[in-house]
Order: C-alpha cells, then sequence, then structure tokens
C-alpha cells in the first residue's frame, strides 16, 4: 500500500488490500485469545508463512493452479459417486468395517432387520438411498459394520475409506470366496478402483503441486542467481568486469549503490525545488513522470574508461599488424630485386661471351682469306 496508500487510493481499494485483510485477522484472533481462551493464539504461529518465502511457495503451489487441482477434485468425486453406486447395487454385503464399540448395550442395530422394499429392487435402492443407523454385526469374533445398507452410508464409506488406502477400496471390504458368483465382478470392481482413482486421479493432483511447487523454487532460484550476478541498478553482468580495474563488488558497493540511488530520490523528494540544482532538477522531474531514463541502463564509468583503452591497445595491435604486413612485403621485393639483378648479369655476361666468339670468328675468317693458296 505504501506510505501515502491511505491518501492515493479510494477506500475500495484500501479495504480490499491483502495486508490490511491478513492483519485484520489476526488481530481478530488476538482478541479472542485475550478475552476467550489462550488456544486462539495458536493461529498466530502460522505467521511463519507469510514470513518464509519458502512456506510461502508450499502454499502458493496448491492456490497457484488452485482451478485445475479443484476439477481433478471434482473428477475424483464423480469416480466416487459412481463406484459407490456400484457397490451400493451388487457389493453391499461386501462393505463389512471393523469398528471398536464404546458401549453395546440395548444397542437396536443388532437387531437383525429386512431390507426396504425387498420385492422391488428400484423401491429397494430408493429407500437406501436415505440416511438409516448402519447395523453391527460379528464375524469370526469380530465387530464389524454394515456400511452400504444406504447409498449416502456407502458414498461416505467409498469416499473415506478408498482415497485413504493405499490400495483403494478393497482394502476394507470383505475378502470374497474364489467360488462366490461376484468373486470375477469384485476383482474387476477393485482393480478399476485402484488403477483410476488411486493411481491416475489422485496422481494427476498431486503431480499438479509438484511440478507448481518446483517451478515456484526454479523462478526463485532464476531470481536469486540474477540478483548476485547482475547490477540493480545498470544491469550488467558479473562477467562485464572480468580483467578490468574494478571488480563487480567494487562496482555496486561504490559506483552503482542501489542504497545511494534510493537516498537520492528520498532526497529531490523532501528537498525545497527552488534550491535544486541542475541534476535533481532533471531527476525530479523523471521522478514525477515515473520514468527511468536517469538510470545508467547497461553503463558505468569504469567500464567506459576501459573500453577507450582497449579501443586504443586495439589500434595500436592492427597498426603493428600492418607494419609487419610491409616489412614482409619489402623482404619480398627485395628478394625478387636481387634474383633479377642476377639474371641481368648473367644475361650481360653470356651477351658479351657470344660478342667475343663472334669477334673472335670473324678475325679468323678474314685471316684465312689473306692467306696466300
Amino acid at each position: 500500500m505504501g506510505n501515502q496508500g491511505t491518501l492515493s487510493k479510494s477506500p475500495g481499494k484500501v479495504l480490499t488490500d491483502p495486508e490490511l485483510l491478513y492483519h485484520s485477522v489476526y488481530l481478530v484472533f488476538c482478541f479472542c485469545g485475550i478475552c476467550w481462551h489462550p488456544f486462539f493464539f495458536s493461529v498466530l504461529l502460522l505467521d511463519i508463512v507469510y514470513r518464509e518465502e519458502t512456506l510461502l511457495n508450499v502454499m502458493r503451489s496448491v492456490t497457484r493452479n488452485g482451478r485445475s487441482i479443484l476439477l481433478t477434485a471434482v473428477l475424483a468425486l464423480v469416480l466416487v459417486y459412481m463406484f459407490s453406486i456400484v457397490g451400493y447395487m451388487f457389493f453391499r454385503d461386501h462393505f463389512l468395517v471393523a469398528v471398536d464399540r464404546l458401549d453395546d448395550d440395548d444397542d437396536p442395530r443388532f437387531e437383525p432387520d429386512a431390507c426396504e422394499g425387498a420385492g422391488d429392487p428400484s423401491a429397494k435402492y430408493a429407500a437406501g438411498a436415505q440416511w438409516r443407523a448402519p447395523r453391527l454385526v460379528s464375524v469370526g469374533g469380530e465387530l464389524r459394520e454394515r456400511s452400504c445398507d444406504s447409498l449416502i452410508m456407502c458414498i461416505v464409506t467409498t469416499l473415506n475409506q478408498g482415497l485413504r488406502n493405499g490400495g483403494g477400496i478393497g482394502d476394507i471390504l470383505r475378502a470374497p470366496a474364489s467360488f462366490e458368483p461376484l468373486f470375477v465382478a469384485r476383482v474387476v470392481y477393485d482393480l478399476l478402483f485402484f488403477f483410476v482413482v488411486i493411481i491416475i486421479v489422485l496422481n494427476l493432483i498431486f503431480g499438479v503441486i509438484i511440478d507448481t511447487f518446483a517451478d515456484l523454487r526454479s523462478e526463485k532460484q532464476q531470481k536469486e542467481l540474477i540478483l548476485k550476478n547482475h547490477c540493480f541498478i545498470c544491469g550488467l553482468n558479473r562477467s562485464a568486469f572480468d580483467n578490468k580495474t574494478v571488480s563487480f563488488e567494487e562496482h555496486i558497493k561504490s559506483e552503482h549503490n542501489m542504497w545511494h540511488y534510493l537516498y537520492f530520490m528520498v532526497l529531490v523528494r523532501v528537498k525545497d525545488p527552488t534550491e535544486f540544482t541542475g541534476p535533481e532538477s532533471y531527476v525530479h522531474s523523471m521522478i514525477k513522470t515515473s520514468n527511468l531514463d536517469w538510470f545508467p541502463r547497461l553503463r558505468a564509468l569504469s567500464l567506459m574508461g576501459g573500453r577507450e583503452g582497449e579501443g586504443s591497445e586495439l589500434e595500436l595491435r592492427a597498426l603493428q599488424a600492418q607494419l609487419d604486413r610491409a616489412q614482409l612485403a619489402v623482404h619480398t621485393l627485395t628478394d625478387l630485386l636481387t634474383d633479377l639483378r642476377d639474371q641481368m648479369t648473367e644475361q650481360r655476361k653470356q651477351k658479351q661471351r657470344i660478342g667475343l666468339l663472334n669477334s673472335t670468328s670473324a678475325y679468323l675468317q678474314n685471316l684465312q682469306m689473306n692467306l696466300p693458296p
């Protein structure tokens, strides 16, 4: 709600604020504990759920996907209702639940009575839909209760005993003999209840809760990782400060301390506008319009200086590479010129030899021609 919530919000929003309702309920339990009984104070211990985020995520794992869980629970109730009808129609004599009696003197449920409407099946089922006190019978010296003589009691028994037992409703029903007419039907009934209700439907509910809790835990870990490795003010990652003159810890402590920014925001709120400096006036106008452009988004002075140095170093490296390439080209050209000079010198010598040989042969020919025969 904030410090000015009662002034900036409407009375309806103020009265329906979750924190206000939460503390109002706790205040009611405090008065009940003072005026009636101290046991009401035990409810105040649930405040640990509100204050501890891990426990709050446990509650959110149920409430976040509450609609899916509720619809799955409705499906489970529908299936239990259908299995109760089948059990009431065919296996009512199998619903013998062990009970512990407090006092069995003059208990009318020990008196044998016939089922209502025994001649008409429809009348029998209609009569069984109304509530009747279940009868107690003795089986093998053990006191048991016929818990499916009425449809309502059959539904309650199937819902209570069927969902709480690991093997389904078959764990509390009478074990039939293999030669009984309904033995195969009982096996199918027990297996269907076990696979459909216990394995599929209940595990669907548990799976939704577990998956939701895992998602909430992953979101919490991701938030903690972001807050730990990212600057709250500029949003730069920890890796951006590797091999820099300023470490990430020094950056979030000195350069972009979030509490310093908060103090500055409080300062421009409480300071007289006529005494504002230029930056304070700019930030004040930004805060009034809820504009966060005055935050250094993905910028830091220490990194800006480092980037200039890195740019100069890159330029020097580029120049050095160009100089190396030029020197290599000069050496290559020098070698080519040396080879070319050697070739020209060799060609000149060959021409001189050829000229000398030609002149010698011409002289000898002239000499032979001038000699007398």
